[in-house]
């Protein structure tokens, strides 16, 4: 029941971060120059932005970290494993785990 509670928590979160990719004006994307802000050189990406939320302990998403990029229409998820989750206005996807200590 706890795994259906927090995958359905990451569920509506990509689709409410989703939402504005999808809301946008598409019949003249091809006409419109990419609005994609790249990585600076130290890696740190300036256009991602933190996006607040009131999860207390024992509540479902409590301990995770949301970030989004309205204008690259992305989102990054942190799990509390440390376990990162992109979405790129198609609902999220991990793309990276936690590095184990040695």
């Amino acid at each position: 029941m706890r795994t259906t509670t927090l995958l359905a928590t990451i569920a509506v979160l990509g689709a409410a971060l989703g939402a504005p990719a999808w809301a946008g004006d598409h019949h003249h994307k091809r006409e419109r120059q990419p609005q994609a802000s790249a990585p600076a050189q130290t890696g740190y990406d300036h256009g991602m932005l933190v996006v607040a939320h009131s999860a207390g302990p024992g509540q479902p998403g409590h301990g995770w970290q949301y970030f989004s990029d309205p204008n690259a229409q992305r989102a990054v998820v942190i799990s509390p494993q440390g376990d990162y989750y992109l979405s790129q206005g198609r609902g999220l996807r991990w793309v990276a785990a936690a590095q184990q200590q040695a």
